[in-house]
């Protein structure tokens, strides 16, 4: 890279970050960035959503370098910005951070060298949540159960090990491999489109098992920043449900009538007792999926 901030070769990364109507909180993660980019051959490719005063100030500080590229989205769309950042993206690795991370100074290099294993189509990086209590107890990371029926998620612990979805603030594909497979499925229920990560990643490891690999080195904090983002754009109501509709739209297309039965025999106690008003959104989803996929 020159001094006037141009890419000469093709980068070894594309780094996608979508964001909405934060832009001081993107920043600080776009300047970490811009100084990484003085080692690694990376692009960054920021999609934002936000309402135009926001988009107004990001745009003004934005970097003026030809490996930063700024795309605006009118209406929020996290599947839409996802697959926006898989056309675009000129690197053979993607990575998606969300806005409200920080990076640890290993951690762009730790996902891109995680890939020297040919066999590796995706990497799940490790993440801290602000104020989170690291369970000790648990040993699994990023796992499914019971054909949907349980998730484990703890992705702050530090032992690597093969998952079976990686934490959606940090995690990275090959970029051939997302193509491979139609990226991330935009029938997911907005705002919020949950189960996006899961959903791409149990259909990769179908194509490959022990695909998807936690890599603790590839470490970001999380911020979960109590400021725009599309949780704190919508009422509480309508985030719930369509969680409620992408969980059961997730288990109606990936899993058979029979795995659908086993899942619903280990669930149904827990929902009957703990969320009873779910399961109306639920059906609702799966259903959906049982016509439509």
């Amino acid at each position: 890279m020159n001094n006037a901030g141009k890419i000469s070769l093709t980068p070894e990364i594309s780094i996608v970050i979508g964001t909405l109507n934060r832009p001081n909180v993107v920043l600080s993660l776009i300047k970490q960035l811009k100084e990484k980019s003085k080692k690694i051959q990376l692009e960054v490719i920021v999609v934002d959503q936000s309402l135009q005063t926001n988009s107004i100030k990001l745009r003004k500080h934005f970097p003026k370098q030809s490996n930063f590229r700024f795309y605006h989205l009118d209406t929020p769309n996290t599947c839409q910005y996802l697959n926006l950042g898989l056309r675009e993206a000129k690197a053979p690795i993607i990575l998606y951070l969300d806005d409200d991370v920080s990076i640890s100074e290993g951690t762009v290099k730790a996902h891109i060298d995680t890939y020297k294993n040919p066999s590796i189509h995706g990497v799940a990086g490790r993440v801290i949540n602000e104020g989170e209590k690291i369970n000790r107890s648990e040993t699994r990371v990023g796992k499914i159960l019971w054909y949907g029926a349980i998730f484990i998620k703890n992705f702050s612990l530090i032992t690597q090990m093969y998952v079976d979805f990686p934490y959606g603030c940090n995690m990275s594909f090959r970029k051939k491999t997302l193509e491979k497979i139609g990226g991330f499925d935009e029938r997911l229920l907005p705002p919020v489109y949950a189960f996006n990560e899961i959903d791409l990643s149990y259909r990769i490891n179908k194509h490959g098992k022990n695909s998807i690999l936690f890599e603790p080195n590839a470490l970001v904090h999380h911020y979960q920043s109590s400021q725009g983002g599309t949780r704190n754009n919508f009422t509480a109501r309508k985030v719930f449900h369509s969680n409620q509709f992408n969980y059961g739209y997730f288990l109606g297309k990936n899993f058979t009538w029979g795995e659908n039965a086993i899942c619903f025999m280990r669930r149904f106690l827990y929902q009957l007792m703990n969320e009873p008003y779910a399961i109306p959104a639920i059906l609702e989803g799966f259903i959906y999926a049982k016509k439509h996929i």
